[in-house]
């Protein structure tokens, strides 16, 4: 299960995330509620799986088969970056995605990230694993890299509903080599609190879901400020 748990220290306020996986329950309710937890897993996943990347980092939730997922991504206030990006499900398990980036002054440029399934989240039982690279064309700021993530997906109850947070973990090589985490972390149907460290920067903001696929995101990068659009379909 997942553990939010808030505190302050020295003035700050810290948020504090733990995933404690749930093990061996009562010998007579265990292999029951294990069956019907599996079955709803994987329709969950079937359903409603749609994250590729965090905001930057990657998870191990991948586009599912037949899917695409479009996002506009930019600096409003300052006309400063943007980037378009266009993910692909082209098997049950491999992913590609393909990037076009421009910032203040600069001219376009693109490159593109692929990823390998291994395993798919089962929400509240085992998290997802996937390896794949990023920047396979070393144009971003953060270069080429490889990386492993695992992804956790546990329900937790908002109101009288019960709806799933992400916790991301992971280790990447390349320009750099470091570990990156992220989470997506519900406090309605609609409305999510998401952040991430890449290993270089933190990123967070407010995530509302308008619809099924269509997703609207506030973020706060340093100074940055970032506003996305994001849409996906079956093609």
């Amino acid at each position: 299960m997942l553990q939010v748990q808030f505190g302050s220290s020295e003035g700050k306020t810290i948020l504090s995330l733990s995933v404690m996986p749930r093990l061996f329950q009562s010998s007579n309710g265990y292999l029951l509620a294990m069956r019907v937890q599996f079955a709803v897993g994987l329709f969950a996943l079937c359903a409603f799986a749609q994250a590729d990347r965090l905001i930057d980092i990657p998870t191990a939730r991948k586009i599912p088969f037949g899917k695409f997922r479009y996002e506009f991504r930019s600096e409003p206030f300052t006309g400063g970056s943007n980037e378009h990006y266009l993910g692909l499900g082209i098997t049950t398990a491999f992913e590609l995605d393909l990037r076009c980036f421009q910032t203040s002054g600069e001219k376009q440029l693109g490159t593109f990230d692929g990823s390998y399934a291994f395993i798919a989240a089962i929400p509240g039982i085992s998290p997802g694993i996937s390896l794949g690279f990023q920047d396979g064309l070393d144009k971003t700021e953060d270069g080429r890299r490889i990386y492993l993530a695992t992804t956790f997906r546990e329900p937790l109850q908002v109101g009288n509903d019960t709806i799933r947070a992400d916790v991301t973990f992971g280790v990447q090589t390349g320009r750099f080599t470091s570990p990156f985490v992220g989470f997506t972390l519900p406090f309605g149907r609609q409305l999510y609190l998401v952040g991430e460290h890449n290993g270089a920067r933190i990123t967070a903001g407010i995530e509302l879901r308008l619809a099924q696929n269509v997703v609207v995101r506030y973020l706060s990068r340093g100074s940055q400020t970032l506003i996305t659009l994001s849409a996906s379909t079956v093609f």
